[in-house]
């Protein structure tokens, strides 16, 4: 591998701090609405707000990345991070909490940047290949991270989870410095010139049906992290690690689901990759609610989620290459756009869930809304157009 090349390992870790960061704080969301003095439906806003800031990083990132270079927009936004983590923990108040929280977000960035960086690099079924690579490694921050921050706020304190946060920041930003070279070597002769093409990318058929597809399937991510643990602590009391080992169980379908679409993306053709995705993205709730029925144990309901995980996990890479590809000269501002819709999508839905999960039965609010989620990802997918 060339040194232009970035290691998977570092395309992974600045991918997956994203995620890390918005899932660790899950368990510790009934503790930190004890800290603050805020009810659930007001501490719960600290995902959503996080997600609302990754939004407008997903924006502005790769557009910026496509202008200025991958590696000096990787450099700024993790400075931010790291600054907002520090922030985080030393908040007085829920506001003030939120609003670093908010600025938290700078660490999308580093999924615009990683899928981005895949495109400079690779094409075809190859790109696929090394998005599911990836993801499999980012899939360890969702599967460990919930259960991590369990263990610090069971241990040390819910709040030491951003100190944790601001020493992980550090550690990534001197693998940027160390390994992430320069990969765009076609920037834009300037921003203005960037925005005239647009319209190409936003007409285009081929960018739209996996972009819905991929933030309508990432919403249940935001879904089930906001209502899990409401339905864990009110429907089964269950502690903050308990709550983070559960919680596990979507990323341990992930994985599986990302290593064979890897093996099989030469096969069959991306749309019907994503239909089976999909199908199996929504037999996961529908499962879980009928056995959490007729069992009363927590796995009764936590369990059929791997199934939803597993389908998330074939529709992640498929989506990924089919939106950088494209309008292949726009490949940073169709990552950052994706994102941003997939983000924005994923706030959207959580943020209702968790505003109106108290007032109505936990588990049916939870289950229906995953359930939505995946209608509209089964009925995007059908819009893909045939290899």
């Amino acid at each position: 591998m060339s040194k232009a090349a970035p290691t998977n390992i570092t395309l992974s870790a600045i991918a997956g701090i994203y995620i890390l960061a918005q899932v660790i704080i899950v368990p510790a969301l009934p503790d930190l609405g004890i800290i603050f003095l805020s009810d659930y439906r007001t501490i719960q806003l600290s995902v959503s707000a996080f997600s609302i800031g990754a939004a407008i990083v997903n924006l502005i990132a790769g557009p910026l990345s496509d202008r200025f270079g991958r590696r000096p927009i990787a450099i700024g936004f993790f400075i931010i991070f790291i600054l907002s983590s520090l922030g985080s923990y030393f908040s007085e108040n829920i506001y003030i909490f939120l609003l670093f929280r908010f600025f938290q977000a700078s660490s999308a960035a580093g999924m615009v940047l990683a899928r981005v960086i895949v495109g400079d690099i690779y094409s075809g079924s190859k790109a696929t290949v090394m998005f599911g690579y990836i993801s499999t490694i980012m899939a360890i921050g969702p599967l460990i991270g919930p259960l991590l921050g369990g263990l610090i706020s069971d241990y040390l304190g819910s709040m030491q989870i951003f100190n944790f946060l601001t020493i992980l920041g550090l550690l990534l930003f001197g693998l940027i410095i160390y390994d992430l070279d320069e990969t765009n070597l076609n920037r834009s002769p300037n921003m203005l010139s960037q925005i005239k093409s647009y319209p190409l990318l936003l007409l285009s058929m081929n960018f739209w049906p996996p972009t819905l597809v991929s933030a309508f399937s990432f919403s249940i991510f935001g879904i089930f992290f906001v209502g899990a643990p409401f339905v864990a602590v009110n429907v089964y009391g269950l502690s903050p690690s308990q709550i983070g080992l559960l919680l596990a169980f979507i990323p341990l379908g992930f994985v599986p689901g990302n290593i064979i679409v890897g093996k099989i993306v030469d096969q069959f053709s991306t749309k019907l990759l994503l239909i089976l995705g999909s199908m199996l993205l929504i037999s996961g709730p529908l499962i879980a609610l009928l056995t959490s029925n007729l069992y009363t144990h927590p796995l009764a309901f936590f369990l059929p989620m791997l199934i939803m995980g597993f389908g998330t996990g074939i529709i992640w890479p498929v989506a990924n290459t089919a939106i950088i590809q494209a309008v292949p000269s726009l490949a940073g501002s169709a990552s950052g756009i994706s994102s941003a819709l997939m983000v924005i999508t994923s706030a959207l839905s959580s943020g209702f869930l968790g505003w109106n999960i108290e007032n109505i039965d936990p588990i049916m609010g939870l289950v229906g809304t995953l359930i939505m989620a995946g209608i509209a990802t089964i009925l995007s997918a059908l819009f893909i157009k045939s290899d």
